[in-house]
C-alpha cells in the first residue's frame, strides 16, 4: 500500500505535474465560487493523478479515474488497483492498495457537541465515550465507508469501533463484506511548518478476499 500526505497550498502549483484537468473537473472548479477552494480542488485532482501515474508506471495524463454510482473512485483502465482520496482544507490524503482501500483526513479543530454528531451516524456509540473519541472515530468510520463504498448513510451501521481511554479508537472490524478481516488505523499529525494539525485514517482489506 502507498498513502501520500500532500500540502496543496504548497511550492510550485500545479506546472509540475504532467496531468491536466479533465473538462468535467474544470467545470467543477468553474462552479466553486471560492478561489482558493477551486485552486486546491483542481491540485488535488492532478496530483492524485501524478501519484498514481508513478506508482504504475504510466503517463499521469492518460490515467482515467471514473466513479461508481455511490461515488467511490476506481482506475478503470487498472481494475487490480483500488484507490480513496480525502482533502480538508490545504491537507489532502491520497491512498493505493491492489486490495479495497479508503482514506480519510480532518482538520484538528473544536467540534461542537462533538459526541451528538458523531452518534448520528454511529448510533452505537457507548456512554462512556469521550469527546477527544470525536476525530478519530469520524475519521476511521469515514475511511471504512470509502474502503467498502457503500457511504456514511449505509455503510457506518456495519462498522465496528472500539472506543479507549482519552479518545483512542480502533477498528473492530467491517461485516457483510466477505470472510477477510480488515486492517485500520488513525494517526494524529501535529502542526508544523505553518500547516495546520490533522487528524487520518487509513482503512484497508487484509489477505486476498474481496479483492
Amino acid at each position: 500500500m502507498d498513502v501520500w500526505v500532500v500540502d496543496l497550498d504548497g511550492e510550485g502549483g500545479s506546472d509540475g505535474l504532467a496531468a491536466r484537468p479533465t473538462e468535467e473537473e474544470r467545470r467543477r472548479a468553474a462552479a466553486l465560487t471560492d478561489a482558493v477552494a477551486a485552486r486546491r480542488f483542481l491540485r488535488s485532482r492532478l496530483v492524485v493523478r501524478d501519484l498514481l501515474g508513478r506508482r504504475l508506471g504510466v503517463p499521469p495524463a492518460s490515467l482515467r479515474v471514473a466513479y461508481t454510482p455511490s461515488g467511490k473512485p476506481y482506475l478503470p483502465d487498472h481494475p487490480e488497483q483500488h484507490i480513496s482520496w480525502s482533502r480538508s482544507g490545504r491537507l489532502l490524503l491520497a491512498g493505493a492498495d491492489d486490495k479495497p482501500v479508503g482514506v480519510d483526513i480532518e482538520r484538528l479543530r473544536p467540534v461542537p457537541a462533538a459526541l451528538d454528531v458523531l452518534a448520528t451516524v454511529y448510533p452505537a456509540l457507548p456512554a462512556t465515550a469521550e469527546p477527544a473519541a470525536f476525530l478519530p472515530a469520524w475519521t476511521l468510520l469515514e475511511a471504512a465507508v470509502k474502503a467498502t463504498g457503500r457511504g456514511l448513510a449505509r455503510g457506518a451501521a456495519e462498522v465496528g469501533l472500539a472506543l479507549g481511554p482519552g479518545g483512542a479508537v480502533t477498528l473492530r472490524g467491517i461485516s457483510g463484506h466477505g470472510p477477510g478481516g480488515w486492517y485500520g488505523r488513525t494517526e494524529v499529525l501535529p502542526a508544523r511548518d505553518g500547516l495546520p494539525g490533522a487528524v487520518t485514517a487509513v482503512v484497508s482489506r487484509i489477505g486476498n478476499e474481496g479483492k
